[in-house]
Order: C-alpha cells, then structure tokens, then sequence
C-alpha cells in the first residue's frame, strides 16, 4: 500500500547497487539523511518526544514519559534502519534540545526541515484522568496531510496491539494543530504509545519484550507506507 511517493530513478539504482553490496556482507546502514539512498530508498525521521527538564507526564508508578519515549524510539529507529531506511533522530539522549521549551521544539523543526523526510514519526506516551483508557493511538496534521497514513497506522495497531492486550479496535486516527507535524511537507504522525496513567499499559511499556513487538508493528506499516 502506498501513500508516499517514491524516490527518483537515480536514487532507485543507487539504492539497487548499495542492496547487492549488502548481499556481500559490505553495507553498513546509514544513520543521516545525507546517505538516503537505501535498499527501502526512504528518510524516517523518529523524534522522541519531551527530554532533559521536560519530562513528559508521569506514569502511576512514576514512570517519567521521556525516558520511554526515547527507548522506544531508539528502538524503532534500529529496526527500521535493519530495514534499510535512513534515520533521523532529533534526539538519542536522556537530554532536549535547549534549556527553553520553545528553543527546543525549533531545533526538532530545523532537523526534521533539513533532514528531506519522507514521513516523520513523533513518539509520545498519553495520559488521561480516566485511569482506565488504554491503547495505542495515532495523531495527524489538521490539514488533512498524513491522513491516509494514519488510518493505515492506526488500522494496523487495532488489530496487533489494542486487541491482543485491551480488547479495543475502535481506537481511531485524530487530527490537530500539532507543531510537530507542520515541520514537513510529508506525512507526520504523532504515536501515543499507550496511557502511562493506566497501570496495565505503563507495566507494559516498561517491558523491553512490548516495546519491541509495537516498533515492530510501526515499523512494518512505514514500510508498507513508504516502498
């Protein structure tokens, strides 16, 4: 299924010969977009949300958000560059961008502007004063741009991951004015990774074993998305 359109033909051949390299045991993956002609031919730029001063929202056992944001972000960036994407972070560390909040979202845009995405995935975790909300759920630019992506996303994760451990598939895409997601001209979706106010979900996500079948899971629909 395609939703983003491919590379040029150079960048096809390119990404050919670097593919029968591979088959040699010679490629490394690439981990900048300066080197975007890979055997999925695609820039995922994966921003993991919050960090340093900004922890995020805080979990019932005291979970800070950012710290699972980047593992799992961390996570799904090594997958998919195993798939042959180059990956962008905005951040690999415990630490944010800048001292200031908004300094910070800046410096997301201008690596997000620079890095010639093919789509953007931001990764947060949700919270809600209904401690009995769960599951995973997908965000979209209010324009309209990503929209397909997302249902596609969100699709998939209903069936993987909100039925096998809460029973829910009616979890659906939701749009709005995310500063994130208007930093490209590609799609750019925003994944809440599950309620860090829900004990059950919180537990699961501090589980190297869930992070890894959910990046999983995302990892699979961006390359459906992007091939």
């Amino acid at each position: 299924m395609v939703f983003i359109g491919k590379k040029t033909a150079l960048c096809v051949v390119a990404a050919t010969l670097v593919f029968s390299f591979a088959c040699l045991g010679v490629f490394a993956v690439v981990r900048t977009a300066a080197s975007s002609c890979t055997p999925l031919g695609a820039v995922i730029v994966i921003d993991a949300g919050h960090g340093g001063f900004d922890g995020g929202v805080v979990g019932v056992s005291g979970t800070k958000e950012s710290e699972l944001n980047l593992s799992i972000a961390m996570c799904l960036g090594e997958m998919l560059e195993a798939d042959g994407a180059a990956v962008v972070y905005t951040r690999t560390d415990d630490n944010a961008l800048s001292d200031i909040k908004r300094e910070d979202m800046k410096k997301r845009a201008e690596i997000i502007r620079n890095s010639r995405a093919d789509c953007v995935i931001s990764i947060h975790l949700n919270s809600y004063r209904d401690k009995s909300r769960r599951g995973v759920q997908v965000f979209y630019d209010d324009t309209g741009k990503g929209e397909s992506f997302a249902s596609f996303m969100q699709e998939k994760l209903n069936a993987a991951i909100n039925y096998k451990y809460s029973k829910r598939t009616d979890l659906a895409p939701q749009p709005g004015d995310f500063y994130i997601t208007k930093c490209s001209s590609s799609p750019s979706l925003i994944i809440e990774c599950g309620f860090i106010s829900n004990a059950e979900d919180e537990a699961l996500l501090k589980t190297e074993a869930f992070r890894r079948e959910l990046c999983r899971e995302i990892a699979d629909a961006i390359i459906l998305a992007v091939a």
